[in-house]
């Protein structure tokens, strides 16, 4: 999802808290603030810094890259813990950009991709966690964030009561008073904090290309919990470059019809997809709509993403009525989607018994979902259409029982909106009435998930 930002040459982004004196300091008028604004740049500085080192935070950045000849817009999920060495608390970072998959703990990076269950990659992080020892092994990053939770040397600026948090007033727009420092000429950056002094957005302006950062707070259980940020590598290779982590190969490629599933009831009377399709696109009040099946695939045998799992059952469910409200606006290219979750068995497991018991064993990840069947497919042929699967998989599949694409569940801290996101970019990229069959190709970079208009 980085890789064309990361092109763009944009490392020393990384450094922005280290210079906090050259931004220039408004802020905008807001009614009745509860704390008094900064009365001058250190102490706004000490908030910003503080906002990122006091806690876990977790966002959810979007960036849109622009120059003359395109537009990217990627989508990271980052989260970040400075730790506190008083309460030996170590510094921690996750970062989930497209399929790659990267944890930083101690002076140790790990990362894996989310479409390869195989392979991993880890290094050294010389010095420990920093912004500087990132730069040294990963892309550029055009991500403050990880300079002001982690950037060591604005530290003995910090002016703050560590016993009560300092909350900020109103929204404050930094602008670059000069170039930053080790950027092209002319490259200037304008970040917008909220009265919480975390940012709300950012802008990197040069004369070639401009990118604009908009971010949300993700409020899962993962969120405030470092220790449920790790990647584990047990039963993995590990490979000697970053560049080695792809995807493994599948015979199933966007654009390819899925082979059969051979759904079941849990009564293990059979269910059709393909019938259902049809008879979702006759419904009223807009018969011969398009129609789409969002299945989340479920390995009863393999490391369960529970949350994941649960995650992606409640926002597949609200998309499906948020596709029908855009349609009926009057959106035609908006697909009816239909939101199942199956558990893939082999063909000699569908019994009564057998699904009985592996039914108790999902628990809530079975009996939640509005609509839950089994497959005898088995988990040979799900991983034939997406290879690496663990434990859970998204596949989006047309009427005509075509691959749209496929979203992974493990390896991931998964949350609703990110989910939504990935779904929408699909439909708006490869679910286009009337795609011709031979609409082949991966449809998935490896660790790009970026969109380009």
């Amino acid at each position: 999802m980085i890789r064309p930002i990361a092109s763009l040459a944009l490392t020393p982004l990384f450094f922005v808290a280290s210079t906090p004196f050259a931004l220039a300091q408004t802020t905008a008028a807001e009614p009745a603030p509860l704390i008094a604004p900064a009365q001058d740049v250190p102490t706004a500085v000490a908030r910003l810094l503080g906002a990122y080192r006091f806690g876990a935070i977790a966002e959810r950045i979007t960036l849109v890259a622009t120059d003359a000849k395109r537009e990217v817009t990627s989508d990271v999920s980052l989260r970040i813990d400075a730790g506190n060495a008083h309460t030996e608390r170590p510094a921690r970072l996750r970062l989930d950009m497209g399929r790659l998959a990267i944890y930083a703990e101690g002076d140790r990076l790990i990362a894996v991709h989310t479409q390869n269950n195989e392979q991993y990659f880890e290094t050294t992080l010389e010095g420990g966690l920093s912004p500087q020892s990132l730069a040294a092994v990963l892309p550029a990053l055009p991500l403050p964030q990880i300079g002001f939770a982690l950037d060591p040397k604005p530290t003995e600026e910090l002016a703050i009561e560590r016993a009560m948090p300092i909350i900020g007033a109103g929204l404050t727009t930094w602008s670059s008073a000069q170039p930053l420092a080790g950027t092209a000429n002319e490259t200037r950056v304008e970040l917008i904090t909220t009265e919480t002094s975390r940012l709300k957005n950012y802008s990197i302006i040069s004369p070639t290309l401009t990118l604009r950062a908009t971010i949300e707070l993700i409020n899962t259980d993962d969120a405030k919990r470092p220790d449920l940020w790790a990647i584990n590598t047990q039963n993995r290779t590990r490979v000697s470059k970053l560049t080695d982590l792809r995807a493994l190969p599948g015979d199933v490629n966007t654009g390819d019809r899925v082979p059969t599933l051979g759904l079941h009831r849990h009564d293990l009377s059979g269910w059709s997809l393909t019938d259902a399709l049809r008879s979702l696109q006759e419904q009223p009040p807009q018969a011969n709509a398009t129609t789409a099946a969002a299945v989340i695939c479920i390995l009863p045998s393999g490391p369960i993403p529970t949350k994941n799992i649960l995650a992606a059952q409640r926002s597949l469910t609200w998309l499906a009525r948020e596709f029908d409200n855009q349609r009926l606006a009057g959106i035609t290219t908006c697909p009816r989607l239909l939101a199942i979750s199956v558990g893939v068995l082999e063909l000699d497991q569908i019994t009564p018994n057998y699904v009985k018991q592996t039914r108790e064993q999902l628990g809530p990840v079975a009996d939640g979902a509005t609509l839950f069947y089994w497959t005898s497919a088995g988990p040979a042929t799900l991983r034939r259409i997406a290879p690496g699967t663990t434990g859970a998989v998204i596949l989006l599949i047309d009427s005509q029982q075509r691959l749209l694409g496929t979203i992974p569940l493990d390896n991931t801290l998964a949350d609703e909106e990110t989910i939504a996101r990935e779904v929408r970019a699909i439909v708006s990229e490869k679910f286009v009435p009337g795609m011709p069959t031979d609409n082949a190709g991966s449809g998935d970079s490896e660790a790009d998930g970026s969109r380009s208009r």
